[in-house]
């Protein structure tokens, strides 16, 4: 088992933006979760990335409780084995496009500096990247911007991929580049969580659950 999420909630004042949720995660599983905007999903991903503390229950990567790693092996965790994309991804202003897909493997070494070359270019070419890699950011547009998010969170070959949206800055061309990519990597064994209002994205998951009011209403699609 890769994820465990178990009877998961979080408390803001007297609300719960996140309510009691369970699921499990396997390598290569594909899981989209949809529902109406407020309805806790972006929460929910921030717990699973450790950017929030639940108020109550357990997250195991592993058979590792999220709660009770350090600062530091999170931040490990977080580099080597989590690929992160949320909404109006931030990018280092200074840096070119091909810089900052890069930058990960700075902090982590995963593969050799050639193998990160070859990486980043194909990435830059299925994203339709690669005229604009030796710009920075602030000369791209949102979707380009969001497009090279996308592209940063896969170069380190992550084992699950935590995706807020990945779509939404993006017209149907460009979001079918996404989509086929993600796709790829899925089939390469990469676990996909996706939070999506892009109903075509979303049924590309093996399980689709509907979040509603800090729960999971329904399950729409499973396996």
């Amino acid at each position: 088992m890769l994820l465990r999420v178990h009877r998961l909630s979080k408390l803001f004042g007297n609300d719960k933006a996140v309510d009691s949720i369970s699921f499990d995660v396997n390598q290569g599983d594909y899981v989209a979760i949809i529902g109406p905007s407020g309805s806790g999903k972006t929460t929910l991903l921030s717990l699973l990335t450790g950017m929030l503390s639940p108020t109550e229950g357990d997250i195991l990567y592993d058979n590792r409780r999220l709660s009770q790693i350090t600062k530091r092996e999170l931040y490990e965790l977080r580099a080597r084995e989590l690929g992160l994309v949320f909404q109006f991804s931030e990018l280092v202003g200074n840096l070119s496009i091909r810089d900052n897909i890069l930058l990960p493997g700075l902090f982590t070494r995963k593969f050799s500096n050639a193998e990160y070359q070859r990486k980043c270019d194909y990435l830059l070419e299925h994203l339709l990247l690669s005229n604009f890699q030796n710009k920075l950011p602030r000369e791209l547009s949102g979707g380009q911007i969001q497009k090279t998010a996308i592209a940063r969170s896969l170069i380190n070959e992550p084992s699950i991929l935590f995706a807020d949206e990945p779509s939404g800055d993006l017209d149907p061309e460009n979001s079918l580049l996404v989509q086929n990519l993600l796709n790829e990597f899925n089939k390469r064994n990469l676990s996909i969580i996706l939070v999506t209002h892009d109903m075509q994205l979303a049924y590309d998951a093996q399980t689709i659950y509907e979040m509603k009011q800090g729960k999971f209403d329904q399950v729409v699609k499973g396996i």
